[in-house]
């Protein structure tokens, strides 16, 4: 039998740093806004679980928006980016998640991310507390030296198999096939942005 989902998308432009960006993202739920950020290289489909969560989306509106250059969200309209090297840097980043939370005119959300999502949150906590209400820092840590390497980008090697092998090594193996095999799905699709992001994640932090 057909279902439709409650998870609805839409785009909002917005400025950041004076670069204009296309942000899709998707939303479910009523209640104390709930924002989140996926992880590096990927997009925010890792939240579909938590956006048709019946228990979360009865109290908290579950937003989960694209990174700009990861899932449906572009680069940066009003430059010629494809001549730059992307690196995430913390200022940026932190300026971005203001910048999308203030254009959907958000009060007092809740600052959810993992893995380099959930090192911005402690970059927001320390940066913009007045911003928001609480955040959850997934997976999170303070210092992570050593990821931001070349061969994420290596031309010998196959991008996307790369990414997203990489990061299958850090799942638990009991986690269920369904999960591990969709994560890994994911991260294929994003490796152009996967090395900048590690940028922020292990050097700019």
């Amino acid at each position: 039998m057909a279902r439709h989902s409650p998870v609805t998308g839409r785009y909002v432009t917005i400025d950041v740093d004076g670069l204009e960006y296309k942000v899709f993202y998707l939303h479910n739920g009523t209640g104390t806004p709930l924002v989140c950020q996926h992880t590096a290289g990927c997009h925010n489909h890792q939240w579909r679980g938590l956006l048709e969560d019946e228990e979360i989306t009865k109290n908290y509106t579950v937003i989960a928006y694209d990174l700009a250059r990861h899932g449906k969200s572009d680069p940066p309209l009003n430059v010629e980016w494809w001549k730059q090297e992307y690196k995430l840097t913390a200022d940026h980043y932190v300026n971005f998640i203001v910048a999308f939370c203030d254009a959907r005119e958000l009060e007092d959300p809740i600052f959810m991310g993992s893995s380099f999502g959930g090192n911005v949150a402690l970059q927001l906590a320390l940066r913009r507390p007045d911003r928001f209400r609480a955040v959850i820092p997934v997976e999170a840590a303070d210092y992570a030296p050593g990821f931001f390497l070349d061969w994420w980008r290596h031309p010998h090697a196959n991008a996307a198999q790369v990414c997203g092998s990489g990061v299958w090594d850090l799942m638990a193996p009991q986690s269920p096939d369904m999960d591990r095999w969709l994560t890994w799905h994911y991260y294929t699709q994003g490796s152009e942005a996967f090395k900048g992001d590690l940028y922020f994640y292990s050097v700019d932090h």
